[in-house]
């Protein structure tokens, strides 16, 4: 089989599976993972669907990249349509399929759907980043982050969380004297996700990714620079 078309295979399952969870985290009513809470939190206060919201959002971390790597480059230039996409599969799940109205009453069935949300977020964003196309925002930023500072993806992504997480909330404070989605899930996925994104990488990868190789490219013009992990 062609590697385009495994990098697919990888690629096309990490975005329904992605989007997933992160629509089962607003689902699970415990609190929404960081990488839905600042579009979730920007939903709550405009009044937009949780889709659109995270087109935006994601749209505008695309352009944070651009701003690190001082340059446009096709590899972040496609992040945008992506975040349109992504946004769509969301509103797939949150609308068309009815997942946004979807409610647990008991304890029990809202810890099992935060623990179905924490995997499917850590496995879709694994996939997506081990296919070695696209990324998603989020993630093309940690990636850029953590080739800057010599770190693995997983690793840097607990600090990215917590920082989503806090404009999250601040925005809340600001706009509805309040935070909107920050709960128990939160701190649980802030916790979680990442490390379990370290070891699925640990497990999985035995060597350096191109993706990698591709994005020091865009930090600096000399790649020996750049201290891959």
């Amino acid at each position: 089989m062609p590697d385009l078309a495994k990098r697919f295979m990888q690629y096309v399952p990490g975005i329904f599976i992605l989007a997933l969870g992160t629509v089962l985290f607003s689902c699970c009513q415990l609190g929404v993972s960081s990488l839905v809470s600042v579009p979730f939190t920007t939903a709550t206060i405009t009044g937009l669907t949780l889709g659109n919201a995270t087109s935006l959002v994601f749209g505008l971390l695309a352009i944070v990249e651009i701003i690190l790597v001082k340059s446009f480059p096709l590899k972040i230039f496609l992040q945008l349509p992506f975040s349109f996409l992504f946004g769509a599969v969301v509103d797939f799940y949150n609308v068309t399929l009815g997942l946004g109205n979807f409610v647990v009453t008991t304890l029990v069935g809202k810890v099992l759907l935060l623990m179905a949300a924490v995997i499917a977020t850590s496995v879709g964003s694994f996939l997506m980043v081990n296919s070695k196309l696209i990324l998603n925002p989020p993630d093309g930023l940690v990636e850029i982050i953590a080739l800057k500072k010599g770190k693995r993806f997983g690793q840097v992504k607990f600090y990215f969380d917590l920082t989503m997480i806090t404009v999250a909330f601040l925005l809340g404070m600001i706009f509805l004297g309040q935070p909107s989605g920050i709960g128990v899930g939160t701190l649980v996925a802030l916790l979680l996700v990442g490390r379990l994104i370290h070891f699925i990488e640990l497990k999985t990868t035995h060597h350096v990714r191109e993706e990698t190789t591709d994005y020091a490219e865009l930090v600096t013009d000399d790649v020996t620079e750049v201290k891959i992990p």
